[in-house]
């Protein structure tokens, strides 16, 4: 998605700029359908200074060990190195504000991968477990806002990083078909179900994890799914056709195009953390991922209606995601879906400022 996108992802925990703030951004003027207006809200949060070098990460990578998706047999990742510093940086040491959290890092090997998986245990008895799934250029230590709010309401969390994001392997941000994708959540999900988490499992996708849940729901069905919220899911991006144009024009002899970042969020410090801190943030975007995409599309597209009742929330300030025609895509797939307009809530849902993030995570149905 080229153009019209500030990032697919977002960052867990306050941030706080470490110096001098820059001139403030221009506003996007969007139509809302709600009337309105988009604006910036700007919120303070914290991260730690230091900086997480490409060094700790490849030594964390290399650590990781399998993940049995049992607390008797996993949480050897605290002995990893880095470990201590991934969770500092990322804020994500929830077990500091959620006393008696249990929280495992490791591998799970699924279709050709070695993805990197997390899991939360609350302290209190769980009423069940959420699969939640980043976006495009998003890893796992983004979304602790959405992982802290599931673990305080008594739910267990698995999140992994896709392939070629976070600490995962595989080329970076890129993707041959959507499929893969599908075929790493499926690995995971069969892990789970295998697993002493507590059931019953739900999911919620964030963009292009969203983009994975359609569509396994629609070519697989989701029987065995509690239930399934989608924030900002991706269909067809902004300019769609310019897209398509550049795809079309450059992807027999391109193999990356630069990334623009542009505005996903009203949290300012969120998106200068993407564009200038955050060492798992790719600067490319890779053809091939632009193919896999298409192909999303187009299958999206055809694919039959499917009656699982999805929860589809949807910003009305998103300027990554051609929304409205998308929305009208989606109630025709799943006549059952119940979607919820988010006025002035931009593209990435997880990492608005707080007063809309407070509303989005009200509206999720857990």
């Amino acid at each position: 998605m080229v153009g019209r996108r500030r990032s697919d992802v977002g960052l867990p925990g306050r941030f706080r700029r470490p110096a001098a703030r820059s001139a403030p951004e221009p506003e996007v003027k969007t139509p809302a359908s709600e009337g309105a207006p988009c604006r910036f809200r700007g919120q303070a949060s914290h991260v730690s200074p230091n900086p997480l070098t490409p060094e700790t990460l490849r030594a964390l990578r290399k650590c990781l060990s399998p993940l049995h998706f049992d607390p008797a047999r996993d949480g050897r990742a605290r002995e990893c190195p880095g470990f201590g510093d991934y969770l500092d940086f990322y804020d994500m040491d929830l077990g500091r504000e959620l006393p008696a959290t249990f929280h495992a890092l490791g591998r799970v090997d699924a279709a050709g991968y070695r993805i990197a998986c997390h899991y939360w245990l609350p302290a209190a008895e769980a009423q069940g477990t959420v699969l939640v799934l980043h976006g495009y250029f998003d890893h796992v230590g983004l979304f602790g806002h959405l992982i802290r709010y599931l673990l305080a309401r008594s739910y267990a969390v698995v999140a992994f990083d896709l392939p070629g994001h976070g600490l995962s392997n595989g080329e970076r941000a890129s993707i041959a078909s959507f499929d893969h994708y599908v075929a790493v959540f499926e690995a995971i999900a069969g892990h789970l179900k295998a697993s002493p988490l507590p059931a019953p499992l739900s999911a919620i996708g964030q963009s292009t994890g969203g983009a994975i849940l359609l569509k396994r729901i629609l070519e697989q069905g989701g029987r065995d799914l509690h239930r399934v919220t989608l924030l900002a899911p991706l269909v067809a991006p902004a300019l769609w056709w310019l897209n398509r144009l550049l795809y079309a024009l450059v992807h027999r002899f391109r193999t990356v195009i630069p990334r623009k970042f542009l505005t996903s969020s009203s949290d300012r410090d969120f998106l200068d953390f993407l564009s200038t801190r955050d060492p798992m943030q790719s600067r490319y975007v890779p053809i091939p991922w632009i193919g896999a995409m298409k192909r999303w599309v187009e299958e999206c597209r055809a694919a039959p209606p499917c009656d699982y009742p999805l929860t589809i929330l949807q910003g009305t300030c998103d300027t990554t995601l051609a929304w409205r025609s998308n929305l009208r895509l989606l109630r025709r797939k799943f006549p059952r879906a119940s979607v919820i307009l988010i006025d002035n809530a931009r593209h990435h849902m997880a990492n608005e400022e707080r007063q809309l993030r407070e509303r989005i995570f009200d509206r999720m149905g857990f």
